[in-house]
């Protein structure tokens, strides 16, 4: 796709915004970061990390069959707000030598996006991303187990609440609005982050009828005690 080439309604409704975006930034820019000002790069460089870590809670919401777009989201947004720091502070440094870096990798992530939107089928699509990203994670930002890190991500309490009640929704698929609104107040009140871990396996296992049996008896803050009490002995306190 040539940067100065129009972008057209039908692509701006199949393609990340990011990419969007960042096709916009580099324009007609050909080689390198020649011709960009730095806060164009610096403005790329935000392009680029918000794509990657779009691509996580897009694989995210794969893995635990979540097809809410509020939900991805929230993901999304959670991700951003949790993992920006320290996720890119090397990817950072190797800008701060190499600036042209967030150049090529902006015009390897729209090439690679625009190719997948031709492809026959959306499983065939997801495929030819599936190859570029983890390939984009392990050269440019030095995490070659994408697995593992998405393992990582998900043990955030933040992640899990929005896990969680995403799962919940669709499960309940309208069902039950006061169970679904109780277990909303418990998690608001949770300061601590430990009520997603504690209630994401009933979900996952689509245990639904227990959920609520143990939000109803009261039984949850029992089990959310002893929790607590293992981190405690596992933290030496």
């Amino acid at each position: 796709m040539s940067m100065e080439t129009p972008i057209s309604s039908k692509a701006e409704g199949s393609i990340s915004p990011y990419t969007l975006a960042m096709a916009r930034c580099l324009g007609g820019v050909s080689e390198g970061a020649d011709g960009l000002e730095a806060c164009d790069v610096h403005h790329l460089t935000n392009l680029v990390q918000g794509r990657m870590l779009e691509f996580l809670g897009d694989e995210i919401c794969r893995q635990h069959g979540i097809s809410d777009p509020a939900s991805r989201s929230e993901i999304v947004t959670a991700l951003l707000g949790i993992f920006s720091d320290e996720f890119f502070a090397l990817f950072r440094s190797k800008l701060e030598q190499r600036p042209d870096l967030a150049v090529l990798i902006a015009k390897r992530v729209i090439r690679g996006e625009f190719e997948a939107r031709e492809c026959a089928t959306a499983q065939d699509a997801r495929r030819s991303l599936g190859r570029l990203f983890p390939a984009i994670f392990r050269k440019y930002f030095e995490y070659r187990q994408l697995d593992s890190l998405l393992r990582i991500v998900e043990t955030d309490a933040k992640i899990q609440k929005v896990l969680f009640l995403a799962l919940l929704r669709q499960r309940m698929n309208g069902d039950s609005p006061e169970l679904y609104g109780e277990v909303s107040r418990i998690l608001n009140d949770d300061a601590e982050g430990l009520c997603p871990n504690l209630f994401l396996e009933y979900v996952t296992e689509n245990r639904i009828d227990q959920l609520a049996k143990q939000i109803r008896s009261g039984a949850w803050r029992k089990d959310r005690e002893s929790l607590r009490q293992r981190i405690a002995s596992i933290c030496g306190r």
